[in-house]
C-alpha cells in the first residue's frame, strides 16, 4: 500500500481532474477533448521521459500505468488546463500565451518537486544538495518546453479554427495531433539537452535560463491586461493553489522546511507568486460593476 502522502496527493490530483472536467464541459466537446488529450500526453511524456532518459524513477503509486502514475498524467492536464484557462483572462497575442502558460507551470513545479523529491514521490540521479535542491535543471527545462508546447499547438490549431469546423477529423483529432506534435518536440528537446547542453551543472542551468527568461520577456513585451469581463474563477484559483498549499503543509509537517530553511523560503515565495499572478484579475476588475 502507498504511503499516506501519496495517496492523498492522488486524491487531490483525482479532484482537481473531475473539477476541471466539469469546467471544461460547461464550455463544449472542443474543451473537454484538449483535457483528455492532456491527460494522455501527460502519461505517455512520463513513460517516455522514463525509459528514453533514466534521469528519474518513481515511487509506488495506487494506480500505475507501467512505470507513470496515473497521478502524475492527471497533475500534468490539470495544470495545463488551468494555465490556459488563466490566459482567458488576459488580452495579449496568442503567440505569447504559450510562454505565459510555460510560466505558470513552472510556478508549481519549483515549490513543489523539491519537497516531493524528499517524501519519495519520484528520484532523481543527482545528489539533494545539487542544482535546484536536488531536482536537475533540465527538469525545469522539460517543464517549460512541455507546458509552451502543447498549449502552443492548440492555441495554432484553434486559430485555424480546427475546434469549431464541421469537418469531423479535424474537430476530434486536433487535441490529439497536438498532443503527437508536442511530444516530438519534447523528444528533441530531451536528446538535445542530454546530449548537448545538459553536460554540465552550468550548462544545465543557461539552457534553463535561456528558455525561462525570453519566455518572461515575451510576456513582457506583449503588454497582457486583464479583459474587463475577467472574474475570480474558482476552478482555475484553485488548482495552482492545492499543488502549492499540500506541499507546503508537505514540507512543514514531514520537518523538510525547518531542517533545510531556505527550501522553506523557496516554496513559500513561490506560493505567494502564484497567488498574486492568479488573484491579478480578480483584484484589477474588482471596483468595475459586474
Amino acid at each position: 500500500m502507498p504511503k499516506f502522502e501519496f495517496l492523498l496527493s492522488e486524491f487531490v490530483n483525482v479532484a482537481l481532474f473531475l473539477a476541471c472536467l466539469w469546467h471544461a464541459a460547461r464550455q463544449g466537446k472542443s474543451r473537454v477533448l484538449e483535457l483528455l488529450a492532456s491527460l494522455v500526453y501527460g502519461v505517455a511524456l512520463e513513460w517516455m521521459t522514463i525509459k528514453l532518459v533514466e534521469a528519474y524513477e518513481y515511487g509506488r503509486f495506487l494506480i500505475m500505468i507501467d512505470t507513470a502514475p496515473l497521478a502524475i498524467g492527471l497533475g500534468w492536464a490539470v495544470i495545463i488546463y488551468s494555465a490556459m484557462e488563466f490566459a482567458n483572462y488576459v488580452r495579449m497575442p496568442d503567440y505569447a500565451k504559450p510562454f505565459l502558460v510555460g510560466l505558470l507551470a513552472l510556478n508549481i513545479d519549483a515549490g513543489m518537486d523539491a519537497v516531493a523529491i524528499r517524501l519519495g514521490f519520484w528520484n532523481w540521479v543527482i545528489p539533494l544538495d545539487h542544482q535546484w535542491f536536488g531536482v536537475p535543471w533540465g527538469n525545469f527545462f522539460a517543464w517549460f518546453v512541455v507546458a509552451a508546447s502543447f498549449s502552443g499547438m492548440l492555441y495554432l490549431f484553434r486559430e485555424k479554427g480546427w475546434g469549431k469546423t464541421t469537418r469531423s477529423w479535424k474537430a476530434w483529432g486536433y487535441p490529439w495531433l497536438a498532443m503527437l506534435l508536442s511530444l516530438i518536440i519534447l523528444a528533441g528537446a530531451n536528446y538535445l539537452f542530454v546530449n548537448f547542453l545538459g553536460k554540465s551543472d552550468l550548462g544545465g542551468a543557461v539552457s534553463m535560463l535561456v528558455l525561462v527568461i525570453p519566455g518572461m520577456l515575451v510576456v513582457y513585451s506583449a503588454k497582457p491586461k486583464v479583459l474587463p469581463q475577467a472574474r475570480l474563477d474558482f476552478v482555475v484559483l484553485t488548482v495552482p493553489l492545492a499543488f502549492h498549499v499540500l506541499f507546503t503543509i508537505f514540507g512543514f509537517t514531514k520537518g523538510i522546511y525547518p531542517q533545510l530553511p531556505i527550501l522553506a523560503v523557496a516554496g513559500i515565495l513561490m506560493l505567494v507568486i502564484g497567488l498574486g499572478v492568479h488573484l491579478w484579475p480578480w483584484y484589477t476588475g474588482r471596483g468595475e460593476p459586474g
